[in-house]
């Protein structure tokens, strides 16, 4: 996050002509460039980077890196290219990849790249005249591609310069000027756009379409004179206005002041976290398929009452399973029953069968004899009897294993659609709990219907019957 935006402020007024009227110049970019140097004791092959906090060292802190930036370290000539993974503490910063540039001393260097925009109304009408900039540069390093303290720099290319838009009596040449000048003692980066027109005091060039546009600067690293720089506080450096006549005589200038400093690190951190929940759904509710309230049953979030079965009728019911995480890989809800359902709970060995023993209700093995906890089979025909489940998508697009409604795998159109079902993983014959329901990625809302289904005959043991499900949601962060 880049902390505040530039200060632009009229600083003196030039013995040449008038001021320029409301001057401002802007970075799109205010962080500062990094230029330290490696402390001892750096080591081969880690990812971790520990700078010098030496005096004479321009960057001695990592407030001037941030998560992914791109950091050279090594000699000049031989720098290694790496990205900024973290930088806390702060004489230390970690790299995505392991570092093998260690000597004491060695450079560490961060360019920030910026665009600088200049408004300015002009102060008087001068006949085929230019527009010019000027921005504090080395003398001889300033066009290196390597941040310099106190200056700004480019590299062996000059920048990109996009001359206002044409208006009344302003026609800009296709091309800008860029050079280094020694102006008044001092040296500069000067962009130039000449015009031909006669001018007009007051024209304004502060508009989007009027702008004075210097694109890819490279920023100054922290000042060490005239005063060392202060965390926090921005190093400002004075950019100059000009207009000149057509034999670059001054004839109009300003000087405005431009600041760069560190951005601001915003942390917060977000805990893992997941919510599950189990619902009821009424008898009247259309889900699965089933439309006939009169086989239907209304659930609560803790219990499936099938009550009182008719004999070689199926009896249905449901439930709605939602979910919610921002678990970067998503969650699965698996499902398991402790057991088969059981005359009073009673215990049900193995996979019991009807026929084999009438004090279970079997979980069904559907009309063609192939359903399981890993497989579904078409299950229509009261004649075969058991306890399964099916499955129906609600909100949101959760992965299913299978759906009530499909004609592929174990389940064909036979005898109609709407009929696929699976038994549910048996805890007590040892099987492992089943995903039903899954996503891959961070999700507000997902949610799908479990749909019961249950049918006995007429040799089944009276009484009541009963087993658990357990339903169980996982992230995975």
């Amino acid at each position: 996050m880049v902390a505040g935006l530039l200060v632009a402020s009229q600083t003196y007024r030039s013995p040449q002509g008038s001021d320029l009227p409301e001057s401002s110049v802007t970075l799109s970019n205010p962080r500062l460039s990094f230029v330290g140097r490696l402390a001892a004791g750096n080591v081969s092959g880690t990812t971790t980077v520990t700078i010098s906090t030496a005096a004479t060292i321009s960057s001695q802190t990592t407030n001037q890196l941030q998560e992914g930036d791109a950091v050279r370290i090594g000699q000049a000539g031989s720098m290694g290219s790496y990205t900024v993974k973290s930088t806390t503490p702060h004489t230390v910063f970690t790299t995505t990849a392991a570092n093998s540039n260690v000597t004491a001393d060695d450079f560490v260097i961060a360019s920030q790249s910026a665009s600088l925009t200049v408004r300015f109304k002009t102060a008087s009408a001068q006949n085929n005249g230019k527009i010019r900039v000027l921005v504090p540069a080395a003398a001889t390093t300033g066009a290196d591609g390597i941040p310099d303290t106190n200056t700004f720099d480019y590299g062996s290319s000059a920048p990109t310069v996009t001359c206002p838009t044409n208006i009344t009596n302003y026609t800009f040449a296709a091309g800008a000027a860029a050079s280094m000048q020694n102006v008044g003692g001092s040296i500069y980066h000067t962009f130039t756009c000449a015009y031909t027109g006669t001018g007009t005091a007051g024209a304004n060039f502060t508009n989007t379409a009027q702008l004075f546009t210097i694109a890819s600067l490279i920023n100054p690293s922290p000042q060490l004179t005239p005063t060392l720089h202060t965390t926090g506080t921005a190093d400002t450096y004075k950019i100059i206005v000009q207009q000149l006549s057509s034999a670059d005589a001054i004839i109009d200038s300003t000087t405005v002041s431009v600041g760069v400093i560190e951005a601001v690190k915003v942390t917060a951190e977000v805990a893992p976290q997941i919510t599950f929940s189990i619902a009821a759904v009424t008898a009247a509710t259309d889900v699965c398929g089933i439309t006939n309230d009169a086989v239907r049953v209304t659930t609560t979030a803790t219990t499936v009452p099938f009550g009182e079965l008719a004999l070689n009728t199926f009896r249905y019911a449901a439930q709605r399973l939602s979910v919610s995480t921002n678990a970067n890989y998503g969650y699965a809800v698996t499902a398991i029953e402790n057991d088969q359902m059981g005359l009073g709970g009673a215990a049900c060995t193995g996979d019991a069968v009807i026929g084999t023993n009438t004090s279970c209700i079997q979980d069904s093995r559907g009309d063609g004899a192939t359903m399981s906890h890993t497989a579904e089979d078409d299950w229509n025909l009261t004649a075969n009897d058991g306890f399964a489940y099916t499955l129906a998508s609600a909100t949101g697009s959760p992965v299913l294993p299978f759906l009530y409604s499909q004609d592929t795998g174990g389940c064909t159109a036979t005898g109609g659609t709407g009929d696929c079902y699976r038994q549910f993983a048996d805890a007590e014959n040892s099987q492992t709990a089943q995903t039903i329901m899954s996503y891959t990625d961070v999700t507000n809302t997902q949610a799908a219907d479990v749909c019961y289904a249950i049918n006995v005959g007429a040799t089944q043991t009276a009484g009541t019957y009963e087993n658990y499900l357990t339903y169980t949601a996982t992230g995975t962060f």
